[in-house]
């Protein structure tokens, strides 16, 4: 059988190399004349080129506003002559876009597919447009080879999946064993259960692909098959939690607590058995696992007695004994035996403990305890042990937060004032920097729209992008060069450059490469770019039908996504807010949004929509109260409202502080942070925080 193609692993190679450079290449246009000359594109207003450069911007805007309308014809013949300009740098641009509108002949696609090369940032729209043609022209040997050569670059796996089942259908009406088998090879490669045979190498990645699809009883087969067959004891460990886990992923908590039940009693038999070290440490991370399930099940008596019979056996590491020691002085805590839970946390402290979270967590509850004990001398002195030897600013904000708190209720207020006032200016964009406004009395004034730097990158082909605004195209060409941004002035050349292609989740990231002492003043000056608002027209169509201020909204999708639709968490929530199967289906009847599955998830609009119409329903459940809202769409409403009951003794500061949950309760805080920013980028004037904020209805 004769071969059109290459294969597909030379196709790939072939398209990533670049066409030859021309002798010289223009530079863009300044944004001044690229403004003028967009002007004159959209509108009766006459500019006239002043030079080569602007004569090619004002060519591709006009092709782009013929594409825009549908007259392909027009665009197709801009396109295409702007694709022969050598000294364009983004003429491979300009092909592409000739590819969606040119009616072109198998003949031609097949000249332009044999002869054209196109930048790497370019290859995806390439292959994408490609495969399309391909396939309106039934040229399906072309369109497996494109598909095939797509795969590596879309986000959503289902998508995936959908590229190379095509590629393989092709391929098996064609006959064609070769390009079969190495279709059938990346088949199992991204989705395991496709595999023809289950074997030990292959059976963990098999069940773990069916539980992804959520078939979660052929995963639990699998997974039992693994723990009680013929493996390793890592690998029974690892399929055990995998199998638990799985039920927590379902939403049935009730086998999910009784399987880890099952994995710790599994340990121990093990244990019992070898009596070696590394057996011994995972079955006393089960008890550990254990006791948490239980504790979060509301089961306080039955976590300390499985504590106690930890702790008396003297077995695990340093760390898994603070742990054990940690955990039981929380329990105290949640019972409100304050000095039995300090002297818990102490000897927790007693310990040489090298995991840095454990240790932070432990030196925290010593204050905390200290603090809810009125011990405020022993505060003062913890806090200054503590802060002294952490580099983690976060941890420092809070434990002099809690010092102030503990100065001004030993009556030294100037004192406490002072450090009120000083951590609002030192931690501006964090929860406990905003929160001592209040008690700073200080107003939270409206931050200043981002300056963007708009001189040229440095990147002739960057420039060009920008300037005509094809943001997916200069998206993908800042990924692609992202990591050469190292110097301090180099970052901050890029934060303009994420703002101006629309790549927010960069700037997010960007910001922390900042060294610590600069990074506020970087985030106040790029602060569109740190907490952006893309989808602004859909966000606040949305804030006014459910009545649910657009600030929460960004807040939360800032918080669960960095704005990427693709996202999806290991608990099997999708798309920029983050929504559960479970829960989009029932939003979908009660509020009408269209649905099917979870795939629409990654949509924007439905999962924006979604999400919205979740905190409309958490508001009016918690009568407006924000931490509770809040908590609820990070938790479980059930687990808001006991610990509302077991916890809240009319302080809310106090009540966040004391929420069970570390994920929840740093999400509160977090969300309150991107909140306040946001409605500090929203507003006109200053305004202040009210003490009892989190108290009333919030805005």
């Amino acid at each position: 059988m004769k071969k059109i193609l290459p294969t597909t692993i030379l196709l790939a190679f072939f398209l990533s190399s670049c066409a030859s450079k021309p002798v010289k290449l223009v530079s863009a246009p300044s944004p001044d004349r690229m403004e003028a000359i967009r002007n004159s594109v959209t509108s009766t207003v006459m500019v006239k080129p002043q030079n080569a450069s602007e004569e090619l911007a004002k060519a591709y805007l006009e092709a782009l506003q013929e594409e825009k309308a549908g007259h392909t014809k027009q665009a197709c013949d801009q396109f295409e002559k702007l694709s022969s300009e050598t000294d364009l740098p983004i003429q491979d641009a300009a092909l592409i876009h000739s590819l969606k509108n040119c009616d072109y002949s198998k003949g031609d696609l097949k000249d332009i597919w044999a002869d054209k090369k196109v930048s790497k940032y370019l290859q995806e729209f390439f292959f994408d447009i490609s495969r399309e043609l391909a396939a309106r022209n039934k040229m399906e040997e072309y369109e497996a080879e494109f598909s095939f050569a797509l795969i590596p670059y879309k986000q959503v796996h289902n998508d995936k999946l959908k590229l190379i089942k095509r590629a393989i259908e092709i391929a098996e009406k064609k006959e064609d064993s070769e390009k079969l088998k190495l279709y059938k090879e990346k088949l199992i490669e991204l989705s395991p259960m496709h595999a023809e045979e289950i074997t030990p190498a292959n059976i963990f990645s098999v069940a773990k692909d069916f539980e992804t699809n959520r078939q979660f009883q052929k995963a639990r087969d699998l997974y039992e098959s693994i723990i009680k067959g013929d493996f390793t004891l890592d690998e029974k460990v690892k399929a055990f939690n995998a199998y638990r886990m799985s039920f927590k992923v379902a939403r049935d908590l009730k086998t999910f607590l009784k399987k880890t039940f099952e994995m710790e009693k599994f340990l121990k038999e093990k244990m019992d058995e070898n009596n070696d070290e590394k057996t011994t440490q995972a079955w006393v991370e089960s008890r550990i696992t254990l006791v948490r399930a239980v504790w979060t099940d509301h089961r306080n008596k039955e976590a300390r007695e499985l504590l106690d019979d930890l702790i008396e056996s003297k077995k695990g590491t340093t760390n898994q004994q603070a742990q054990a020691q940690y955990l039981y002085g929380s329990l105290h805590l949640e019972n409100k035996e304050n000095k039995e839970a300090l002297k818990r946390f102490e000897k927790a402290a007693s310990f040489k403990v090298t995991d840095l979270s454990l240790l932070e967590n432990i030196q925290w509850s010593v204050v905390w305890n200290s603090w809810l004990l009125k011990e405020d001398s022993k505060i003062q002195k913890a806090v200054e042990q503590f802060a002294q030897k952490s580099n983690n600013q976060s941890f420092i904000s809070k434990l002099t937060y809690w010092k102030a708190k503990s100065l001004q209720r030993m009556g030294k207020k100037e004192e406490a004032a002072a450090i009120f006032t000083a951590l609002n200016v030192t931690d501006p964009f964090g929860y406990y920097g905003i929160i001592s406004s209040i008690e700073a009395d200080k107003p939270l004034a409206p931050l200043t729209p981002s300056l963007i730097n708009k001189d040229p990158s440095g990147n002739l082909s960057l420039d060009w992008l920008i300037a005509v605004e094809e943001k997916d195209f200069s998206q993908k060409l800042l990924k692609e060069i992202n990591s050469q941004f190292k110097k301090t002035e180099e970052r901050e050349k890029a934060m303009s450059l994420y703002f101006q292609t629309e790549w927010y989740q960069g700037g997010m990231r960007q910001i922390y490469n900042f060294k610590e002492s600069g990074r506020n003043m970087m985030t106040e000056k790029y602060v569109n770019v740190v907490f952006p608002t893309p989808y602004l027209k859909t966000v606040e169509a949305l804030s006014s039908k459910y009545a649910v201020p657009k600030e929460l909204i960004y807040a939360i999708t800032r918080q669960e996504s960095a704005f990427v639709p693709s996202e999806r968490s290991w608990a099997d929530a999708f798309g920029l807010m983050q929504m559960i199967p479970e829960k989009a289906e029932e939003l979908s009847k009660k509020h009408k949004i269209p649905y099917k599955d979870f795939n629409d998830l990654y949509e924007p609009d439905i999962n924006l929509e979604m999400g919205t119409a979740l905190l409309k329903d958490l508001q009016k459940k918690f009568s407006g109260k924000f931490a509770q809202t809040v908590a609820a769409y990070n938790a479980s409403e059930s687990a808001i409202k006991v610990w509302e009951k077991e916890r809240f003794h009319g302080n809310y500061f106090e009540f966040i502080e004391m929420i069970p949950y570390e994920e929840t309760r740093n999400y509160i805080k977090l969300v309150f942070r991107n909140f306040i920013t946001y409605k500090r980028i929203m507003t006109k004037e200053e305004f202040k925080l009210d003490k009892d904020f989190f108290a009333k209805p919030f805005n």
